[in-house]
């Protein structure tokens, strides 16, 4: 072989070799959710689902299967169970788990939302429970038996989340709700009266210590050894702070400059945290953070072209100047139906944005609504039928806006 020849041969190894780990690079797996860490493995939640892989990323294995959402999955000490949050018979309770598979078992019973916050012993779990309060931002930790099934208060009157101290003696807890963890809307940056702090209660003597934080949401408490872990936003941005409960020096551990660290774990010298939709470990003794990468091939079957009954996500309506048809959005499209005979018609047609608050101008000629199909939310204008392209007006740089509403003669709307 001449060395023209050999050398087109390389290249092209090469080449086929730079392919190969872009792809590789290309295929890590975004949106992982809630992780945990144990000697053995890491758990976390993805579409929805508990799954289960090795330390460093590898073997990732689904372990439940569930139309509904899972979340907060937690390792025994011993790293034999998964305890998680999960509704299977139509109420929100705590369901445990073997690393290896096989069926969930429902460990509370209380018609109330009963969510997984740690393990206290391989037997023992605890929870947060609003069973005790008529108002929903109350709640409280209680405790239980995996084996016996009846729950227990802990000393605390009022608590959202919560670590026991290695000797059991203490608990670093919240005693307000944790504004990045509601449902409906997460409040970052929240300033509020509700700002969550890291409190530490003696079980002995009740007495109570506040973890250092004015002006800062610090939530995600994580007791290992003679330090609390936790993140805050008193530096804008969520990275992961210590507290030594010795010393009462606080330290700042991470600094993302960018997105905001979500949820934490820890077990052992590792903490483990979702960031960027992917997973990191922080080792607490060489203070050094590794991104774990996670390759999944599930089935997707959301992301697969399928009919979807909009009917129960209808939202922000609205009726045309002659009353024939009526507009309005759901699953993040606009759709005008007839009010009597003809067709749907889906104005906006933009599966890979989202559209809201359509209007009909008064004098029926312009549908509007708000796009974000070119980065941020800007007004958009449409004949009836859709037939023209659409008119996209920027409305400055600010990325959300609400309802914009016509005039009566039609030239200008407010939002």
């Amino acid at each position: 072989m001449n060395k023209k020849l050999r050398f087109y041969c390389s290249s092209i190894i090469l080449t086929l070799a730079s392919a190969t780990v872009a792809q590789g690079q290309q295929q890590e797996t975004l949106l992982l959710r809630n992780p945990s860490i144990s000697q053995n493995h890491i758990s976390f939640v993805y579409g929805g689902d508990i799954w289960i892989a090795g330390r460093d990323g590898s073997n990732p294995k689904r372990l439940t299967v569930n139309p509904d959402v899972e979340r907060n999955p937690m390792f025994s000490p011993d790293g034999k169970q998964i305890a998680f949050t999960g509704n299977y018979d139509g109420n929100v309770d705590v369901y445990t788990i073997s690393v290896a598979g096989g069926e969930p078992k429902r460990i509370t019973y209380h018609p109330a939302a009963d969510v997984m916050r740690g393990w206290i012993n391989n037997q023992e779990l605890y929870f947060t429970s609003t069973q005790e309060f008529q108002y929903s931002l109350g709640s409280r930790l209680y405790k239980i038996n995996i084996n016996k099934g009846k729950d227990e208060a802990l000393p605390m009157p009022t608590a959202f989340e919560g670590s026991p101290s290695p000797d059991g003696n203490y608990w670093a807890y919240l005693k307000n709700s944790d504004p990045t963890e509601r449902e409906v809307v997460a409040f970052k940056r929240y300033r509020g009266g509700g700002m969550p702090s890291i409190w530490i209660f003696n079980n002995k003597t009740n007495d109570i210590e506040i973890v250092p934080g004015e002006k800062s949401n610090n939530v995600k408490p994580i007791w290992l050894g003679d330090k609390i872990y936790f993140l805050s936003d008193r530096d804008k941005i969520v990275n992961i702070f210590s507290y030594d409960t010795k010393t009462k020096k606080t330290e700042k551990l991470t600094n993302s400059k960018e997105y905001d660290i979500r949820t934490l774990n820890g077990f052992g010298d590792d903490l483990i945290y979702e960031a960027e939709g992917k997973i990191y470990t922080f080792n607490i003794k060489s203070k050094k953070t590794t991104h774990i990468p996670v390759q999944i091939f599930a089935d997707n079957l959301y992301k697969r072209p399928h009919y979807s009954n909009i009917s129960e996500g209808i939202r922000n309506w609205n009726v045309s100047p002659t009353g024939q048809r009526a507009i309005f959005e759901a699953r993040g499209e606009i759709f005008t139906v007839p009010k009597e005979k003809g067709d749907a018609r889906n104005i906006s047609s933009s599966p890979g944005s989202h559209e809201r608050f359509p209007n009909w101008s008064p004098n029926g000629k312009w549908i509007s609504y708000l796009s974000d199909a070119r980065g941020k939310y800007e007004l958009v204008l449409r004949d009836q039928m859709a037939k023209n392209d659409p008119i996209y007006i920027s409305l400055g740089d600010y990325y959300f806006y609400f309802d914009p509403i016509w005039s009566p003669d039609s030239k200008k709307t407010v939002f």
